[in-house]
């Protein structure tokens, strides 16, 4: 059902149309003979692990349940698939797994309700605010199923203010040609409140927020598409991110959540010197200079970076700027004009290295031009990888960001294992494997951990380099920099350091 029209209080053009109260009865095109509701889970605590939801039609413990089923577990800004259920009442259970088992009876229960599952339905269970005192919203959503969205070429979206700074703000959408002056206002949208639905045309937009009344936005989207007919919840959540707007925007569609950031949102960049003094990079004694030109004609300087150093944290407009490389000592240029592309609101770190190649000057793939069985020459060539930092602040679990460095001819990856106190290598639950030149991430919950770096030579697993970890409630997301060592039995170490070296 559509409204033919909307009070020029609440719509003031015919882009949106409001929809038939959230709470009515049924929702459109429902059948009386489908007794099927729906359950999701959205994980919006900021300092939260991972979150598993559980339903259960009997806390009592039965083999002949014939409903107790606990749903894949949900990060920070995540959320579940629309899980069916027959029309009932359920216990509905949230918790988080702090032991090695991620079995029902051993997680930590933060959340344990009944809830009536209802025909054509969906209950949307929303976590927010601290996990350690949360909040835990439930909302009743009409499924809507109108034929005439697909021959109007419609979509619907409800609208959710979390953001515990602002009890109410305003919501304006424009297509993504447009800008604010041509916005149309949405919905008022109060703090824990879900608005109503609207149905919008098909398209591309961009989402404002005001304050109450203001025709000043304080977040404006990236632009997003909405080419399909479906159901869209628009989440309005504190920004985590270094930006210095106060929100971000989980658009939760059927199946994903795609995060929208403020497009005017600033960026953040460091450097780590991962170059080793080695024969090929002549007069090089471990010192690097960069510079960084941004757009409006100024420069970033970086003197003196150290090899196995981190350079201060520059925040900055996101783009795509470059930067140059030299030798400290020599002034001679390592890399120009080396890309730095910046999206917006994420925290970046360049780790620079060097990588040893085969000399091949006539481009013939010959390195071996007298063919006396040695390779005729070599070089290094200056590289960098940009890694964007984790925003999570997770108190129960933590994050590590794997950067293999290495630069050997004898393994090609490298096998990170992080082993609890009652297993071994082999039975460790918790491993990555990481390509040379390459990054991978792993969560761990809070324990300690034996770390192993392990590399394949001529057939054997030959261990690398080995540390204790332990996490706790303090821990912070941390890097692991596995590279060159010349100090190391083996020529390599590993290097655990703060993700945010600013703090």
């Amino acid at each position: 059902m559509k409204l033919s029209k909307t009070p020029s209080s609440i719509l003031r053009s015919p882009l949106l149309y409001m929809s038939v109260a959230l709470m009515s009865l049924t929702g459109c095109g429902s059948s009386d003979d489908d007794n099927t509701g729906y359950i999701r889970f959205y994980n919006a605590s900021y300092n939260a692990p991972a979150v598993y939801l559980t339903v259960d039609e009997d806390l009592d413990t039965d083999d002949d349940d014939e409903i107790e089923i606990t749903y894949s577990s949900v990060e920070f800004g995540g959320v579940t698939s629309n899980n069916a259920l027959d029309n009932d009442t359920y216990w509905v259970e949230l918790g988080w797994q702090d032991e090695e088992s991620s079995d029902r009876s051993d997680l930590e229960v933060i959340y344990q309700e009944q809830h009536k599952i209802r025909n054509d339905y969906i209950t949307f269970v929303a976590l927010t605010d601290d996990i350690r005192e949360p909040t835990i919203l439930t909302f009743d959503i009409a499924v809507v199923d109108d034929d005439d969205d697909d021959d109007d070429d419609l979509f619907n979206v409800r609208f959710l203010n979390l953001n515990s700074d602002y009890s109410s703000v305003d919501v304006y959408m424009s297509e993504d040609n447009e800008t604010f002056n041509e916005a149309e206002f949405v919905s008022n949208v109060s703090l824990n409140t879900l608005t109503e639905n609207f149905k919008v045309d098909q398209d591309q937009y961009i989402f404002y927020i005001t304050e109450p009344g203001s025709d000043e936005p304080i977040f404006t989207s990236e632009d997003i598409s909405y080419s399909v007919v479906s159901q869209y919840l628009v989440v309005l959540r504190d920004n985590v991110g270094v930006g210095s707007s106060p929100f971000s925007i989980d658009s939760i569609g059927v199946n994903s959540v795609t995060e929208l950031n403020d497009v005017d949102s600033e960026a953040s960049f460091g450097f780590y010197n991962g170059i080793a003094t080695n024969r090929y990079i002549p007069d090089y004694t471990g010192v690097v200079n960069l510079n960084v030109d941004l757009d409006d004609d100024s420069e970033i300087t970086v003197d003196d970076l150290a090899y196995g150093e981190f350079s201060e944290t520059t925040t900055t407009a996101n783009g795509d700027y470059s930067f140059d490389i030299y030798n400290a000592d020599t002034d001679v240029l390592f890399i120009h004009d080396a890309l730095l592309s910046l999206e917006e609101n994420a925290n970046n770190m360049v780790f620079i290295y060097a990588k040893t190649d085969a000399i091949d000057d006539d481009e013939d793939d010959i390195i071996d031009e007298n063919e006396d069985g040695i390779v005729d020459d070599y070089e290094s060539i200056i590289k960098s990888i940009t890694i964007t930092k984790s925003t999570s602040s997770s108190i129960y679990s933590h994050g590590i960001k794997v950067v293999n460095l290495s630069d050997s001819d004898d393994f090609s990856r490298v096998k990170f294992y992080f082993v609890e106190n009652d297993e071994v290598i082999s039975t460790a639950d918790n491993t990555l494997s990481v390509l040379q030149e390459s990054n991978s991430s792993i969560s761990l919950i809070n324990n300690t951990y034996s770390v192993y770096a392990i590399a394949t030579i001529e057939d054997s697993d030959i261990i690398m380099d080995s540390f204790q970890l332990t996490l706790n409630e303090d821990s912070v997301e941390q890097f692991l920099i596995f590279e060159a060592d010349d100090s190391s039995s083996t020529g390599f170490s590993m290097t655990l350091v703060n993700q945010n070296q600013d703090d």
